[in-house]
Formats: C-alpha cells, sequence, structure tokens
C-alpha cells in the first residue's frame, strides 16, 4: 500500500479531500484491494464505535460528570477542614497535657529527691528484701 494513499483514506473519513486528493484516493482505491479491505475496517469500526457510544452515554453526560467532580471536591475540602480543626484542637490538648506531665514529674523529684525514673514517677524506692517478703509474713508481724 502506497503511504500516501493511505494518508488520503485517513483524512476521507473526518476532513474534506480536495478533487485532485478524492481522484488520487479513487485510483488507490481502484488498483489496491489491501487499501479496499481497509477502507471497511475503518468503516465499519466508526459505525461500531458511533452506535455504541448513543446507547452508553445518555443526555446531559458531562454536565453530570463534572457535577460529581466538583461535589467530590467539595467533600475533600470539608473533610480537611474536619482534620484541620482536629488538628487544631490536639495541639493544645497536646500542649496541655504536656505541661501537666512535667509539672507532675517535677513535684515528684522534688517530693522524693530521688533522680531516678522511679523518683521522677512518683514511685517508692524499695529494697530488694522488702520485694522478696511474703505479704503473708508482713501482715503477721502487724498481728503480733
Amino acid at each position: 500500500m502506497n503511504k500516501k494513499a493511505i494518508e488520503l483514506l485517513y483524512r476521507s473519513f473526518d476532513d474534506s479531500l480536495t478533487p485532485r486528493e478524492k481522484e488520487q484516493l479513487e485510483e488507490a482505491l481502484a488498483g489496491s484491494k489491501e487499501l479496499r479491505e481497509e477502507k471497511e475496517r475503518i468503516t465499519a469500526m466508526r459505525g461500531a464505535i458511533s452506535a455504541s457510544a448513543a446507547k452508553s452515554f445518555k443526555p446531559f453526560f458531562a454536565e453530570r460528570v463534572m457535577r460529581r467532580i466538583a461535589s467530590t471536591r467539595e467533600r475533600s475540602r470539608s473533610a480537611e477542614a474536619f482534620f484541620e480543626s482536629l488538628q487544631y484542637a490536639f495541639r493544645r490538648v497536646a500542649v496541655v497535657g504536656a505541661t501537666v506531665i512535667i509539672a507532675l514529674a517535677v513535684y515528684n523529684f522534688v517530693k522524693t529527691g530521688d533522680v531516678s525514673v522511679a523518683g521522677v514517677l512518683g514511685m517508692p524506692q524499695e529494697t530488694l528484701e522488702e520485694v522478696l517478703e511474703s505479704p503473708f509474713d508482713f501482715t503477721l508481724e502487724e498481728l503480733l
């Protein structure tokens, strides 16, 4: 097949050809069976596409799509605003919580005078003997 003839064939479906180009295309179609088959194939494909497009899209398809895109954007903006307000509120809670934790740690440190994690957390220092001593023995000693 001639490259120029194929180009003319494709253009003939969408654009109007000059009389000279029409004549060249007709000559090429008359002389080439492959070019005639290509034209039939393209004509059938365009017909199938146009027939299926009419069934698949209802009226105002573009407007419905644009409306759906706009509503999706609005939903995402409202979700972003919600999460931004949560983030703003959480910052305040986090600052207050951190301040309270530091104040309690300082209070426990001053009260116990211990520079350990147990002292800062306000846990009493226990010796190994106290930990290993049975609670039952301790209650018996109190009774006597």
